[in-house]
């Protein structure tokens, strides 16, 4: 069951997320469950604005596994070194490629993915295809840890029930987009409280005083 506090933080949310989405090449609503995956991998631990920079690039260049399954190694290296971890990035795709025709459609056969994480696991098949799944990642239990610092549990199983309670099951996607753009540009490791919808109710702020 969803408290007052917890519905009335994912409708303001969801509101704030139609007034401030970030544009991004990967948002895009026709992009394959192939593209959001390639985006959502490159996303871990890297600033969505860095990857902008070399994702176009990436999905014109290998439209799919087979052309990654046939890409040199030095080309993707190239590619993606602006990014970081380029090294252990290139040889996780290469290694994905080289094992499936296609991508796993589940979050547990994603998870089973070398440098594949719950996040992008669930992640993937949110943004590409609509499906009610819950995304955490740092920014996120940040936001959710700070809003509901009283309700935030300790556990992880706890942590993606409690995420997975907040999501809206006809707009999970929206929502999720929302909640990433709100941890960059609001609710950042240095946060806005002045401008922030849940300074109202969020445990932090209060705290702060």
């Amino acid at each position: 069951m969803v408290t007052d506090r917890q519905a009335r933080f994912r409708s303001a949310l969801l509101k704030w997320g139609q007034e401030h989405q970030r544009d991004f090449p990967w948002r895009e609503r026709d992009r394959s469950f192939y593209e959001v995956f390639v985006a959502e991998f490159l996303l871990t631990q890297t600033p969505a604005e860095n990857v902008a920079t070399v994702y176009p690039r990436f999905v014109d260049q290998y439209l799919s596994l087979e052309d990654l399954r046939g890409a040199s190694r030095d080309d993707l290296v190239d590619l993606i070194e602006p990014l970081g971890f380029y090294n252990i990035r290139a040889d996780a795709l290469k290694r994905i490629a080289a094992e499936h025709n296609r991508l796993p459609e589940t979050t547990a056969e994603l998870t089973d993915l070398p440098r594949v994480g719950d996040y992008v696991a669930n992640a993937t098949p949110c943004f590409a295809r609509d499906e009610p799944l819950p995304i955490l990642d740092r920014n996120v239990k940040r936001i959710y840890r700070r809003v509901f610092d009283d309700q935030w549990p300790a556990s992880r199983v706890e942590q993606r029930e409690f995420a997975s309670q907040l999501l809206p099951p006809d707009d999970a996607r929206a929502y999720n987009l929302a909640l990433l753009d709100f941890g960059a540009s609001v609710c950042a490791p240095d946060p806005n409280c002045s401008i922030c919808f849940a300074s109202t109710y969020c445990e932090y702020y209060r705290d702060l005083d």
